[in-house]
């Protein structure tokens, strides 16, 4: 079988080339210490790989939402949020992730603002960051 043919039966390319769940997160975590340094293109080319050999992972959605709107591609990063939360509606990170980006648009801040209100009651990291992201706002 070749490789069109295995696209077609609805197989990604993480599955074909054997990328495990392991061997992803292990990418995505490379490609956040990237976003973490500031390598912004560097970040930006794994994560696209990452999506493209497995288009079902919300995680690294949600980090190439994050390394769009930080070089401020605004539309593409909406994209990627929106992916992600189509991936996986209830997972808290995907949707502060989507709420951060809401926020960097003028006519979709409301809605960012309306999700990180859903947020702030949330435990951990999420909630913390909401919380914050919140009082950030009222101070400007």
């Amino acid at each position: 079988m070749n490789l069109f043919s295995e696209l077609e039966s609805g197989r990604t390319l993480g599955e074909i080339y054997g990328i495990t769940a392991e061997i992803g997160r292990a990418i995505a975590e490379l490609a956040a210490r990237e976003l973490e340094a500031g390598r912004l293109e560097s970040a930006h080319a794994i994560l696209e790989g990452l999506a493209v050999a497995n288009p079902h992972d919300a995680a690294a959605w949600c980090l190439l939402a994050l390394v769009e709107r930080r070089r401020g591609r605004l539309l593409a990063a909406r994209l990627c949020a929106e992916t992600a939360r189509r991936l996986a509606p209830d997972d808290l990170q995907v949707r502060l992730v989507r709420a951060e980006v809401l926020l960097a648009t003028p006519a979709e801040r409301q809605d960012g603002r309306t999700e990180l209100e859903a947020l702030a009651a949330a435990e951990g990291h999420v909630g913390e960051r909401a919380r914050a992201l919140r009082a950030a706002m009222a101070e400007a």
